[in-house]
């Protein structure tokens, strides 16, 4: 049984990776995460044995963090006075798109109002999955709205804002690098992972991490060593953890859940990109780092994204980060205030038919 695990893991990690070595020969942006979740998607919908175990997930994901944080520019960092106004656009991101998918799910797809609300939140996928699944909503929909989500945005985001030029990101090893370089790196990946796992941050696994190797590198303590074939081996499991999320759905009534989650996707795809454009004119960085920022996927692809497509790391970091816990505080509040008024409800009409 361990040894058919393994074969599923190493199995899933190779189809990733031909899909972005293929992406990477065709010299589309972006080309091992997007390469990767393509051919994984692919997999799924074959039926191959699929499997990717959470600490290779934690592994990839702090190896990811601290490459980007040593890719951060200090002087960028003086950006960040841009974020009143930004963080301003950000929740009303939160609160249009979350509208305009449950408008869709709700009265488009017919599904029931919890469930509905659990599919259109934007990202944080562990708090939605946790709240879903305590209150009662129709797990496999709220899967199928959220990994749809975050697979199109995957896919084809690198089109929309990069070009070929960023297939494998920027290289955050000096030339000469050496293996004991690049196994401190990622011994100080783990750890920052595992003490940021320890202080419950957000998104743990990449954020302790980003944040330990942007001071190291700013300051000079360690060299951070991630040279392109180990970012291209993580980008190509980050790839892989997003289209693998498609195996635990069953094949029934699939068609009319995807068409659903579709229609939900396209109406706070709407929503957050015309913010994102309002947003661009008032403040000064690229639409595409805002909306990298804004976008209703999870934290890691779109971190990775914008390192990919070469756009500041730090802005989209802090824009997900506040997302993410606006969502862990808000979410449960608002699914449970929900509850109670839908009871209320369902209990006057039961009293008005007797």
């Amino acid at each position: 049984m361990r040894a058919r695990k393994l074969l599923a893991v190493a199995f899933t990690v190779g189809l990733g990776a031909i899909g972005g070595l293929i992406f990477y020969a065709l010299h589309l942006p972006a080309a091992f995460l997007t390469g990767s979740a393509v051919a994984v998607t692919i997999g799924v919908l074959a039926h191959a044995p699929l499997s990717l175990p959470n600490p290779l997930r934690a592994l990839t994901f702090s190896i990811l963090g601290t490459m980007m944080g040593a890719g951060i520019d200090p002087e960028a960092l003086t950006q960040l006075v841009t974020l009143p106004v930004a963080l301003v656009g950000l929740l009303l991101v939160i609160v249009g798109a979350t509208a305009a998918g449950y408008a869709m799910l709700r009265y488009i797809g017919g599904w029931d109002p919890l469930t509905a609300l659990c599919g259109s939140i934007p990202g944080n996928f562990s708090v939605v999955m946790a709240v879903s699944s305590d209150r009662g909503a129709r797990m496999e929909q709220v899967v199928m709205a959220q990994v749809t989500r975050l697979f199109i945005l995957v896919s084809v985001l690198p089109f929309v804002f990069g070009t070929g030029e960023h297939g494998v990101g920027r290289p955050t090893a000096p030339p000469d690098y050496t293996i004991l370089d690049v196994l401190e790196t990622v011994l100080v990946a783990g750890m920052s992972a595992f003490t940021a796992i320890k202080l419950r941050l957000p998104a743990p696994a990449m954020l302790g991490p980003l944040l330990v190797s942007t001071i190291l590198s700013t300051t000079g303590l360690l060299t951070i060593a991630v040279p392109l074939w180990l970012s291209s081996a993580a980008f190509t499991v980050l790839g892989a953890s997003v289209a693998v999320r498609f195996s635990t759905i069953r094949r029934e009534g699939f068609r009319r859940m995807l068409l659903a989650s579709l229609a939900s996707f396209v109406a706070a795809f709407a929503v957050a990109m015309a913010i994102a454009v309002v947003v661009s004119l008032l403040i000064d960085q690229p639409l595409g780092a805002i909306f990298l920022g804004y976008a209703p996927g999870g934290l890691d692809a779109m971190i990775g994204l914008s390192f990919l497509l070469g756009f500041e790391v730090a802005f989209v970091a802090v824009l997900h980060a506040a997302r993410m816990i606006l969502l862990s505080l808000g979410m449960p509040l608002f699914v449970a205030v929900m509850m109670r008024r839908a009871d209320r409800n369902r209990n006057a009409s039961t009293r008005k038919s007797r």
